[in-house]
């Protein structure tokens, strides 16, 4: 399991701490993970994948070769799961912020209407003042 880590942020060429930088966690964690001194959690395994692109699958069977099946796959199946809800999520959440946006603009929109509008009657005010 550590020399797999290990071999591949080699062969991408990557300094321990950029592998780190990538993965979102600090040096010494990652350097603990590569020497094999704590086991890698789904997150860290997520976090791997993203950083190198490397599907999921490929670094099971790198890390787990005998475990490649079975529960871990569970617990990745739940957390891919996890990240498409999240995803969702998110989409909604920029929809909203769009139609917030669009609100806003809107409102500044009859805001400007409005001084014009504003502007409009005390000229016509000034104006009629004047002929009297």
């Amino acid at each position: 399991m550590d020399t797999y880590f290990k071999k591949i942020r080699l062969e991408m060429r990557y300094t321990q701490i950029e592998m780190a930088e990538k993965m979102n966690i600090s040096r010494g964690a990652y350097i603990k993970l590569e020497n094999g001194e704590t086991h890698p959690v789904t997150d860290s395994v997520l976090a791997f994948s993203d950083a190198t692109g490397i599907p999921l699958p490929e670094i099971i069977a790198g890390c787990y070769p005998e475990r490649s099946g079975g529960l871990l796959k569970e617990e990745l199946g739940h957390k891919e799961q996890m990240r498409r809800v999240v995803d969702e999520y998110e989409e909604r959440l920029s929809r909203k912020n769009e139609e917030i946006s669009n609100r806003d603009s809107l409102i500044e929109s009859y805001r400007h209407t409005i001084r014009v509008q504003e502007q409009m009657l005390n000229l016509l005010q000034q104006q009629s003042g004047k002929k009297d």
